[in-house]
């Protein structure tokens, strides 16, 4: 078209041989029309040079009957071998949903949690119960082991996950910037003073971040003036002989850890062989719940990543854009530095009880 005038539905009907509605369908990605129609009428729009107004797209979305006046609810979907597992386990993912169920109320959504493994559930049952309750949108919170896979029927669902626990299917994925937290951990640590800067870890944890921090660690730590890497220490079971053996062979003077718990056991192993924390040697986390409390690390914004997911899946949802997707995306959120109490700016001379007996 020569003219500069705003193509219209009408125009691309009039190509494609369809109402004005069913081009209004077909462009806003309406599950009702076959996919072939809607990929036919979209390649028209492209030839033909359409460009949908904003403000008209939202007022027809907020009217098309998909999107009723009524609160929308959007499913908080578990599948630990509890119902409250996923509660227990960790606080952070507690924080992912708070931060999701805040979020959807400010979009206008509410979020229900809804367990998989329920007494006699199975994955009909379970989709019978989706569909009685007209959810189209679901948060995949993180699964109870990794490299996880579910099996819905993913056409009729606009999904997100949070984290990379859920391996399939490959859906839209928002996380922590798992990588660039131990960077940030190493750097910090490097500009007190620290030299001899040892990561341990329980190895089902660090694989459920796809071995990202082990990663960064290796690297970093083999192209900084860090001296001499020290190897680090997975446990697949953390215990103190296992740690105290690594500890006195390599002698670090701070230690990168995941989260709090494994921090608590790392810090009294340490105290209980003769060394003071932060005085004698300094500890980190990778992945820190409280930014204002006693243990030093990056904090990850549990409740942005939560809140972060929702409005990943409430843009999914007004376009339609349900299944499996061609190329899934990747939302990694930056964490902060927490400066706590478990490092110092300048590490003391290691304590000679760092050999000490461990009791």
């Amino acid at each position: 078209m020569e003219s500069h005038s705003r193509v219209t539905l009408k125009d691309i009907g009039g190509v494609a041989g369809l109402s004005k509605s069913a081009v209004s369908q077909a462009l806003r990605n309406d599950p009702s029309l076959p996919r072939s129609t809607r990929d036919r009428v979209k390649a028209i729009a492209r030839e033909l040079g359409y460009r949908p107004d904003p403000a008209l797209r939202a007022l027809v979305g907020y009217r098309h009957p998909n999107h009723s006046r009524s609160v929308e609810t959007v499913a908080w979907v578990t599948n630990w071998t509890t119902a409250d597992g996923w509660r227990r386990d960790s606080p952070v993912y507690r924080h992912y949903y708070d931060g999701a169920c805040r979020c959807a109320e400010e979009m206008g959504y509410h979020l229900q949690h809804f367990w998989m493994r329920e007494k006699n559930m199975t994955r009909a049952r379970f989709e019978q119960v989706l569909r009685a309750r007209r959810i189209r949108g679901l948060i995949l919170a993180p699964q109870p082991a990794p490299h996880s896979s579910i099996e819905l029927t993913w056409s009729q669902y606009a999904a997100v996950k949070i984290g990379y626990s859920l391996e399939v299917p490959a859906l839209h994925t928002v996380t922590c910037s798992h990588f660039d937290s131990m960077k940030k951990v190493l750097v910090a640590l490097k500009n007190k003073g620290y030299r001899r800067i040892g990561y341990c870890c329980q190895s089902s944890i660090d694989e459920r971040v796809g071995h990202a921090w082990l990663a960064a660690y290796m690297l970093i730590s083999k192209s900084s003036d860090l001296g001499e890497p020290i190897p680090p220490q997975s446990m697949s079971n953390p215990r103190k002989s296992s740690f105290v053996t690594w500890l006195r062979e390599h002698r670090p003077d701070a230690v990168i850890t995941t989260g709090p718990r494994l921090a608590g056991d790392i810090r009294n192993w340490c105290e209980q062989s003769g060394l003071r924390v932060p005085q004698d040697i300094g500890l980190a986390l990778v992945s820190n719940v409280d930014p204002n409390g006693e243990l030093s690390g990056i904090h990850e914004h549990s409740e942005e990543i939560g809140a972060i997911s929702v409005k990943l899946l409430a843009s999914m949802l007004n376009a339609n854009e349900t299944g499996i997707p061609d190329f899934p995306q990747r939302i990694l959120i930056d964490g902060t530095w927490a400066e706590g109490r478990t490092v110092r700016k300048k590490p003391g001379r290691p304590s000679k009880a760092r050999v000490a007996r461990a009791v």
